[in-house]
Parts: structure tokens; sequence; C-alpha cells
């Protein structure tokens, strides 16, 4: 339009009045403030804009200059740096506010506390140091006391003397088991918490262990800042036991806090900085939700310092929770963060874990099956067992049809079976009660077919007389692809299509499970009260008998 008077002005022709350009206001000085004037009306409004000036309205002609920098900051304009995209979208709609649009925006909760699962967890985290102190203790006596109990110690005494392989022994070999050999066992079966480790043992690591997590450290610290960008908001989540549990939360498009809702479950050797920002920006796109985290002992996930000491907190925390009640306990922490702090109901929640992370959302949904939460296993196992014996020696690199091969699988077996780091899927699965779905592959390198869930259910679906293609489970078969990692590759674009389809399918259901189930915690809490009594009633007895 200026350019048409212009020219009508060239040709010979008057302006009217009414087009007259308006002469510009000054800018504010330090505020670098947007400036909108009006011609045609004498109301005028005004608010914030920018930061620090005035936004003024009249209806008509609108006219508009550009900020600039602040005195006291010589870099670029404020309106060019970088906003939260929490603010940005709270004063979208804010400015929209008069069209009838929700003018406040539920910011995301960034700190949380979680609560004890069960009972039974709770007990368990206070009774194994209390073993590991008695063990100790009856060690040390039985040393220093070389004489039988005779017939004028107390009875209670000599009952512990003449049975010392009950009251000492077992206690020992049980905590050595699944203590020690435990913590072994998950060097290999979960190596993230050693190659991608942050915390205070760091500088008691070899240097050539170091030099191998040179490059995972520097490509960590470079693809932060980049899930960040992609609408990453980092969230600290407290476990029941006190390990900080590291975490990104993305927002779908248009989706609220309690809207659908994908909290994904890392594999083995996985962090989620090493995660490419596609997959969060997909989700996102789709208008869903979207979590993922770092398992304990993993970059930023690490235990609560005790008495300023981070080893000490890292010590206390690996002895009073072995690592796969750890992961279960993790899995736990951000579901209840999802249910209780974020408010998505349970028909909206969906745990889509791979390989090793299918079989702990699978363990955490079966062990709450009032939840009812949808849960996706991608490319994971039957049981964990079964993978170990069978990856046993090429980890150190034997045969397998060696006798060292064949003698390192039987004791792969038998320290499986002592240890307590099974992860049965195949039983688990039967006890999740909401939507869920297997995804495979036929040409998984890592977990071969034969060992996955999907063969377990479509074994189960023959003994009772059906084939295959009538699996009433729902399945999601991944296309085999030559010469590339079938384990851990992405998913191709068709494959997506159908996961976000099931995603969607899975929370559309309205579920009748509930995230807080009142009777059941109260009677869990009113049971550790009495079992908290009756051990102080014991230890109490205990002492004045022995005065």
């Amino acid at each position: 339009e200026r350019e048409t008077r212009e020219r009508e002005l060239e040709s010979g022709g008057s302006e009217p009045d009414e087009h007259k350009e308006r002469p510009r206001p000054p800018l504010s000085g330090g505020g670098g403030s947007l400036t909108k004037m009006f011609k045609g009306s004498s109301s005028s409004r005004t608010g914030s804009g920018g930061r620090g000036g005035t936004v003024d309205v009249e209806l008509g002609e609108m006219a508009w200059a550009a900020p600039k920098s602040p005195a006291s900051h010589p870099g670029p304009a404020e309106w060019e740096l970088p906003r939260d995209p929490e603010e940005e979208g709270r004063s979208l709609l804010q400015n929209c506010s008069d069209h009838g649009l929700q003018t406040t925006m539920r910011p995301v909760p960034r700190v949380f506390q979680a609560s004890w699962p069960s009972a039974t967890a709770r007990i368990m985290h206070y009774v194994r140091p209390g073993i590991d102190a008695w063990v100790v203790v009856g060690i040390l006596v039985l040393c220093m006391l070389t004489s039988p109990a005779g017939d004028k110690d107390h009875p209670a005494w000599r009952l512990v003397r003449n049975n010392t392989f009950l009251f000492v022994w077992v206690p020992f070999w049980y905590r050595f088991c699944t203590g020690f050999i435990h913590f072994l066992l998950s060097l290999a079966i979960l190596p993230s918490p050693v190659i991608y480790h942050e915390g205070p043992l760091l500088k008691y690591f070899p240097q050539w262990v170091l030099d191998m997590c040179h490059e995972s450290f520097v490509l960590r610290q470079k693809n932060r800042p980049r899930l960040a960008a992609a609408g990453g908001i980092t969230l600290q989540l407290t476990a029941p036991d006190g390990c900080v549990i590291d975490a990104l939360y993305f927002r779908g498009a248009n989706a609220a806090l309690d809207g659908p809702t994908v909290i994904r479950f890392n594999g083995n050797a996985e962090a989620i900085e090493l995660q490419d920002d596609i997959l969060p920006r997909i989700y996102s796109t789709s208008g869903i939700n979207f979590i993922m985290f770092n398992y304990r002992g993993v970059a930023r996930s690490k235990f609560h310092a005790v008495w300023n000491s981070e080893l000490l907190g890292h010590l206390l925390g690996l002895n009073r929770t072995p690592t796969k009640q750890g992961l279960v306990l993790d899995a736990w922490t951000v579901t209840e963060y999802a249910l209780e702090e974020l408010r998505v109901p349970c028909s909206k929640l969906v745990l889509v874990g791979h390989s090793i992370g299918g079989a702990i959302s699978t363990e955490m949904a079966a062990g709450h099956p009032h939840l009812k939460v949808s849960v996706c296993n991608s490319r994971s196992f039957c049981k964990l067992s079964s993978v170990v014996v069978l990856l046993a020696p090429s980890f150190i690199g034997v045969p397998a049809a060696s006798r060292k091969g064949r003698a390192l699988r039987v004791l792969a077996r038998v320290c499986m079976a002592l240890s307590g780091w099974e992860l049965d899927t195949g039983r688990n699965w039967g006890h999740v009660q909401g939507f869920k779905w297997v995804e495979f592959n036929r040409a998984d390198h890592i977990i071969p077919h034969e060992i996955s869930l999907h063969a377990k259910l479509v074994e189960e679906e023959k003994e009772q007389g059906r084939s295959e293609s009538e699996l009433r489970a729902r399945v999601l078969p991944l296309i085999n692809l030559n010469g590339m990692d079938n384990h851990n590759r992405m998913w191709l674009d068709t494959e997506m299509v159908q996961h976000l389809n099931l995603v969607a399918e899975a929370a559309a259901l309205d579920g009748t499970g509930s995230s807080v189930e009142p009777s059941r915690r109260q009677r869990e809490k009113l049971l550790y009260e009495m079992l908290t009594r009756a051990c102080q009633g014991f230890v109490c007895g205990c002492v004045l008998s022995l005065r």
C-alpha cells in the first residue's frame, strides 16, 4: 500500500489525510519494546511487551519499529535471544486470552520424591545392611571366642554358639551371593553404570578404562545441549532409596501434562545423551509427551552424599540396593512421577522398553497390576538367564563348543540362580493387565529369536492348539536389514508409523486402573508399622535378657 501511494504521489496525485503516515514515537531507552500504533480509535491498551517495555494498541493502521539493544548489554537485541519453550507457550496463550483460550499453562514439575512401592521393598532396604552387620559381628565373635558355650551361659547365647552355621554362615553366604556375585554379574549384564560413570568412583578406574570411556563422555557432553534444544526439560527424580534419577521430559505439541505419555526404558549399554533427538521430536510432533531417563549410576544419575562424601553415599547405595532391585525402583520412580505429579491417567501411560529395558518395564508393571499401564516390549528376551548362558563364552572370547565354553555356561546358570538376577519376562507378561504388544526381529544377533519373548508367546499358543497367525497377542514384526544392527537400530518409517498407531490405540483406551490405591497403601503402611514395633520389641527383649 505504501508503494502504491508513493506511485500516486509521483504521478501528481495528492495523498488523502486519512492515509498520511503518523510520526513514530521514540522507543523506551532500556527495554527494546515493540510499539504498535493504530489510527481510528481513541481506546488504547498498555501491557507488557518484549522485556521491560510497553505495548500501546489503537485500532487502525500499524507501524512497527525494531527494538535496539539495551545500553547495559552490548550483544544482540533482546527479541533475538532464545526463550524458554514454556515461557513462550505461556505468552502465546496470554496473547490469545481474548479469544476464549486457556490463559495459564501448567508448568512441568522438575523435582520429585518417590514413595516406596511396597512394604517389602522398604523393609529389605534396611534388612540387607542389618544382615551385613550381624555377619561381621558374628564372625568377629567366633574368631575371638574359641571355647564352647558352658552351662552357665544364657540359653540364647548357647543357642547361637551351638548353631553357628545357621545363625552366621547361612546369612553370610546369602549376602555373598545376592551382594558380591550379584555385583559381578551386573558388570556384564548392565555395563552402562561403568562405561558412562560420572560419580566418585571415576578417579579409581584404571587408565585403559578411562581411555575407553573418554570418547563416549565427549559425545554425551556434546549431545546434551542438542536434546535440550529439541525441547528436553531436565528432571531430578529421587528414588525411595535416595538415588537421584536424571531424566528428560519432552512435551508433545498441543498436549497437556496429563495427556498421552511415553516412558522409554534404555537397553543395557545406553544413555539418554547418546540418543538421537529424532525420536523425541517424532513423539512430540505426534502430540505425545515423552520421558527418557538414565538408570542409577549412569551419567548424572547418582546417589545422595552421606556425611558430605559422595563415595560413601555411592558405596552404601550399592550395598543397600542390589542392581536388579535398583532398576525396578528406578522404573517405579519415573512411573510414579508421571502418575502422581503429572497426573497422567493409567490408560494414557505407555512404557516402551528396549532389550533389557523391556524386561524391567514388564517386571515393574507386573508387580503393580492394579495400575493397568500399557507396555511395549521391543526386542527383548523371555528369560535373562537364557541370554547370559548363551553369551557367556563369547563375553571372554571362548568358543561356545569347547570345554571351557560349556563350563562357563554351567557356571553362568548357577550364578544367575544364586544371585537373584533373574528377569522372567515370559512369566511377568501374563500379569500385565493393561494394553500390551511385542516388537521383534528374527535376525536379532544379540537376542536370537528362539529365546525372545515372541517365541515364548508363540510356543504357548501352539500348546493351546493355535497357529502363529492366530496369535492373540499384539505383535509388530520388524524388517530384517542385512548388514545392520537389527537389535539396536531405529525404527524404519513404516515401522514407526505402526508403532505410533499402537501407542495411539493404547492411549485411547479408557482403563479402569487408578494411579492411587489408598486401601493397599494403608495396609502396607500398617504392616510396616507392626513389623517395626515387633523388631523393636525383639531387640529390647534381647538386651534385657542379656543384662
